[in-house]
């Protein structure tokens, strides 16, 4: 390429002219704007990046255990973004804009679909001041969960996902402090709370956008099934399949919530009392949510292959098909055993137990202590302390599992 041959300006170098591959750095008044006005020229700037946009990983394909967690908390503080200005939306008379929420339900949709436990392991923590946020976003991945469980059209999934979203937007015109109040409600406050179904139900009654679907769970998810719940005390046959959805998955995710100023508890006493609870719950309905839950929720008591009793402990990044347990109990012979923890992936779990079968002294009780195990770092960690205090050796506690009784 000759000497006289047209060059490009490169934005980046200021004065530097490319001629093919040959890199001439002359003056530019004299070489490129010589046979022209340069006042014509505008300065070359570079444009600003955009901002990235938040990744919702609606798209996106099946990652190991620690991706999908990681992904679910994106998708979840994403969520709660939403639910909150939806709600300050409301609290300031503003319209729900809905458009804002679809590709929330869709990432929640696609998580679930990609692990069902993400969403609810990553939701069960939750601060004061953002339960009631994160407890709509639960109920939202909960009911999405539970419709594919079910195998409900999945034409209704964006609806259902949104009724979860949605269903206690009525607490938006409920006193604040009311909500947020860390002791126990009197009387007149209960029945302030009662009041949110019929205060989300008139919020939405201007919403054309608002599918009957949705305003029905928002109305309706306190009632139950021996027709003594609020509002309006619907028998079964009034109660949508989308409401009795609604009671369990709000109910559930209520009673599991870990809270500094509120016991909780574990997924499998919340189930234990659900199935317990006669007149609250669809029997069928509750059944199809334990098996989307999992085999082994925290908290239930199990066999193992070594004909040893334990209880599921809670581990949020654990592989819910083979969670960590603490062993207790000897199954072969009815006598306690030392306390130990345990992957069931060394030691299978053979099937759920009925605790009452066993008839153990103060149940609940029990299943509280064994959960509040240390774990293997923390037991390490003291045993060391210990060692170093006394500066002599200490023996460890013995780690593998014990031989199988004959």
């Amino acid at each position: 390429m000759g000497i006289n041959s047209i060059p490009s300006i490169d934005p980046d170098y200021g004065d530097r002219i490319t001629y093919g591959e040959v890199v001439l750095v002359q003056d530019l008044v004299g070489t490129i704007l010589a046979a022209s006005d340069w006042r014509q020229f505008e300065p070359l700037t570079r444009k600003p990046r955009k901002a990235a946009s938040p990744k919702l990983y609606r798209k996106s394909r099946p990652g190991s255990l620690d991706v999908e967690r990681r992904r679910a908390r994106e998708v979840v503080n994403l969520a709660k973004a939403a639910v909150i200005d939806t709600f300050n939306a409301v609290r300031f008379g503003n319209r729900i804009d809905v458009e804002r929420l679809t590709p929330i339900i869709d990432a929640i949709t696609a998580s679930i679909q990609r692990d069902p436990n993400a969403i609810p392991s990553v939701t069960r923590l939750k601060a004061r001041s953002e339960y009631t946020y994160l407890h709509s976003v639960a109920v939202c991945g909960l009911m999405i969960g539970l419709a594919r469980e079910l195998r409900l059209d999945p034409a209704l999934t964006h609806q259902i996902g949104l009724a979860g979203l949605l269903h206690d937007i009525g607490k938006a015109v409920i006193p604040q402090p009311i909500i947020d109040k860390p002791g126990p409600l009197t009387d007149e406050e209960f029945s302030t709370v009662k009041l949110h179904p019929q205060r989300g139900h008139e919020l939405l009654s201007d919403c054309i956008d608002i599918p009957d679907l949705v305003r029905d769970v928002v109305l309706h998810h306190h009632e139950r099934m021996d027709g003594r719940g609020y509002p309006d005390r619907l028998l079964p046959s009034a109660q949508s399949v989308y409401v009795r959805m609604a009671a369990i998955c709000d109910v559930y995710d209520a009673v599991t919530s870990v809270r500094a100023y509120k016991d909780s508890w574990s997924p499998g006493a919340a189930i234990e009392w659900m199935r317990s609870a006669r007149g609250h719950f669809d029997p069928h309905i509750l059944g199809a949510f334990v098996k989307m839950l999992g085999a082994f929720p925290p908290g239930t008591l199990v066999r193992l292959d070594s004909d040893r009793l334990a209880v599921v402990l809670d581990d949020p990044d654990c592989d819910p098909l083979n969670p960590p347990v603490v062993v207790f109990h000897c199954a072969m012979v009815n006598r306690p055993l030392p306390r130990q923890r345990v992957l069931s992936s060394f030691d299978q779990i053979l099937c759920v137990e009925r605790p009452e079968s066993w008839r153990f002294r103060d149940w609940e009780a029990l299943r509280e202590e064994l959960m509040a195990e240390p774990t293997e770092s923390e037991a390490q960690a003291a045993v060391a302390a210990e060692q170093l205090s006394s500066r002599r050796p200490t023996p460890l506690s013995p780690q593998t599992a014990l031989p199988r009784p004959a």
